[in-house]
């Protein structure tokens, strides 16, 4: 036992981050074992004070890097009631409620303890603060410019990570809506009622929002506040005015930035990784007599500065034709005042040009110590507090929601699940409210009937067919034509248009298997086979092209294997007929005229389809597809006048 009032020294090496095992130690995870502490009578307060022995060299990683500081430590030791310790059970020792709830100091911050609340759907989860000495879950937090605030919480490797995590932070009192649906009982209500509760607690009512501002939101003593939000995996941020984060020697661009006239700031984390996370809030607050000034304003009084660099520019220099003009109204105090944004920052620019003036790095640089200068603010520290409303939660998509024109879907895929959104109408982006490049009705109706009117081209194919007496090919004709109508009006009216004559799966699949069975019986009649070989080619072909449409309907690979099959076959036949009959065959006017039509027609489809088709341009090669096979049946398809030779 160290006596009172005693130095002792002590080397520490720390093996992962301190700040890991200090929040450890604070949440219950690493807990105090062995009997000293029992029998001795006193308790001790460590106070820490801790000095950096060396400066050590900057890392980008705090966790992963062995760390040797030397510390000082101060032991002091206070005298406790015995009695109330014996009566105090272990579990529930004294200090117990006070380090339930009370904020952890921690590299000049407070961090506040989380108490996490799952519910039974996929990725729902959120994070609330820990009870406070009278049981009840405090709905406001209170910052001050004076120390920053924040929290660190875990997520799992696999439940965790298939949602979005999502921080929302607002200030008192505009979002007081949202504090009241903290209250609502999440065991009372089902999955899906709690998904909505959640998604209202991180957007909330914004017109009822709107009111309460207009009512309520005043700042205090004419202050402007402002809150810089870090949001980082592993590694606590220091908010750093105007608007970075500090990470240990990085600084990076904030998370999120409220002022007091925002209704509320939000961070979206889509996919978020597994481990500790850390959010921190720092409040920084401006009086009425520290008025920013604007960027323009600061610009304008640079060029003031520097106006004799105008008599010095000369040619190529941007600047040159308009030099005297601009050197007139700048030393003008109401024609500088009156000088528009344009030509004031051309001239900044001419000043810091290598074509203008030699010395343009030293301007640069003076421009930006000038400017940082002017645009300094000088921060109220006194009586600048505020109160705040946040929400640490995840569910799938955004808030379980994708817009008004997606879809939240869960998938699985090498043993993980995730959610996303399935977007409609043209609609794109992570939550489906990216709407760049949604069509206009008109295009919409212009699609779908292109896509369905150039079926219609395959009526003279069918015509063609049952005239030179190829009925079955005929019919398996006019069933491509029906079923790519019917898929295509089901398909790509965009729900504003579209008819669907059954499920979309059904129809598709009918749409791909004709398709190819048109070509296949095609290529069976151009080789003119004897009868019996006809329908067993015809059966094997419609058993293997079944197989292959429900196996990929639409790879290369399926229209190709029966294109080549066919070539084969054709190939067989017409070299075994023109041996047996010692002739050409087929006749010299189908192979010079319309087997070459053919062909072409049916390369400029295959290409159109294998390497032009984009989603932005599908309605129109595909319709083009529609057609160039449509009149290929029709050169191809054999007539005993020019297909057969002349005896």
């Amino acid at each position: 036992m160290w006596p009172p009032d005693t130095w002792h020294y002590a080397l520490l090496k720390f093996v992962s981050s301190a700040d890991e095992l200090f929040l450890a130690s604070h949440f219950g995870e690493i807990k105090a074992t062995g009997d000293t502490a029992s029998k001795s009578a006193y308790s001790s307060t460590t106070k820490v004070e801790a000095r950096q022995g060396q400066r050590l060299n900057a890392t980008d990683d705090l966790r992963s890097e062995s760390h040797q500081i030397s510390y000082m430590l101060q032991i002091d030791f206070d005298p406790v009631e015995s009695d109330r310790e014996s009566n105090r059970t272990h579990s529930q020792p004294k200090s117990d409620y006070k380090t339930n709830w009370e904020p952890v100091r921690m590299r000049g911050m407070d961090f506040y303890p989380l108490l996490r609340q799952s519910y039974h759907e996929f990725f729902m989860f959120d994070f609330d603060l820990q009870p406070d000495v009278n049981g009840t879950v405090p709905t406001l937090l209170n910052l001050t410019a004076l120390s920053p605030a924040g929290f660190a919480f875990e997520l799992g490797e696999v439940h965790d990570i298939g949602g979005t995590l999502t921080f929302a932070v607002s200030m008192k009192p505009e979002v007081r809506i949202i504090s009241e649906l903290k209250q609502a009982s999440p065991t009372m209500s089902p999955a899906s009622e709690r998904g909505g509760i959640l998604a209202e607690k991180l957007v909330g009512n914004l017109d009822d929002v709107e009111v309460m501002m207009g009512q309520e939101q005043q700042p205090s003593n004419n202050q402007s506040m402002q809150i810089i939000v870090c949001m980082r995996l592993g590694v606590p941020g220091v908010p750093t005015w105007p608007d970075k984060c500090r990470y240990g020697q990085r600084l990076l661009p904030a998370s999120s930035i409220i002022n007091n006239t925002d209704i509320m700031g939000l961070i979206h984390v889509p996919f978020p990784e597994s481990g500790l996370w850390y959010v921190t809030m720092g409040l920084f607050c401006h009086g009425a007599e520290t008025a920013r000034v604007t960027i323009i304003d600061s610009v304008k009084e640079f060029v003031r500065q520097h106006l004799n660099l105008l008599q010095e520019m000369r040619s190529p220099c941007a600047c040159a034709a308009n030099a005297k003009i601009h050197e007139n109204c700048i030393g003008s105090k109401d024609c500088l005042a009156g000088m528009n944004e344009t030509e004031t920052l051309k001239v900044k620019e001419c000043m810091m040009d290598s074509k203008c003036t030699d010395n343009y790095l030293e301007m640069t640089r003076l421009f930006d110590v000038h400017h940082r200068s002017a645009t300094e603010q000088h921060f109220a520290l006194e009586n600048c507090n505020t109160s705040v409303v946040f929400s640490i939660s995840s569910s799938p998509c955004v808030a379980g929601r994708c817009g008004r024109f997606g879809r939240c879907y869960h998938y699985m895929s090498g043993g993980f699940v995730f959610s996303t959104c399935v977007c409609m109408k043209g609609y794109r982006g992570w939550d489906c409210t990216e709407d760049s490049q949604v069509p206009s009705s008109m295009s919409i109706l212009m699609a779908s009937l292109l896509l369905t009117l150039s079926n219609l081209l395959f009526i003279p194919s069918i015509y063609l067919a049952f005239r030179r007496r190829y009925y079955t090919e005929g019919v398996i004709y006019f069933f491509a034509m029906f079923f790519s109508i019917f898929y295509h009006a089901c398909d790509s009216g965009e729900d504003e248009y579209s008819f669907c004559l059954v499920k979309i799966s059904v129809l598709q699949f009918c749409d791909f298997y004709c398709g190819l069975l048109a070509i296949w019986v095609t290529l069976i009649a151009m080789a003119h086979m004897p009868q019996q070989f006809v329908s067993l080619l015809n059966m094997f072909g419609a058993i293997l092209l079944a197989f292959g449409t429900e196996l990929n309907k639409q790879s290369l690979w399926v229209f190709l294997a029966p294109a080549l099959t066919g070539i084969c076959l054709i190939s067989t036949s017409w070299g075994l007929r023109c041996a047996k009959t010692r002739k050409w065959f087929p006749a010299r006017r189908y192979l010079t005229i319309f087997m070459p039509l053919g062909l072409v027609l049916v390369m400029i489809g295959l290409v159109c389809y294998a390497f032009l088709q984009t989603k932005q341009n599908y309605h129109i090669v595909h319709s083009v597809w529609h057609m160039v096979m449509a009149i290929s049946i029709m050169c191809l398809l054999p007539s005993h006048k020019s297909f057969m030779p002349k005896s």
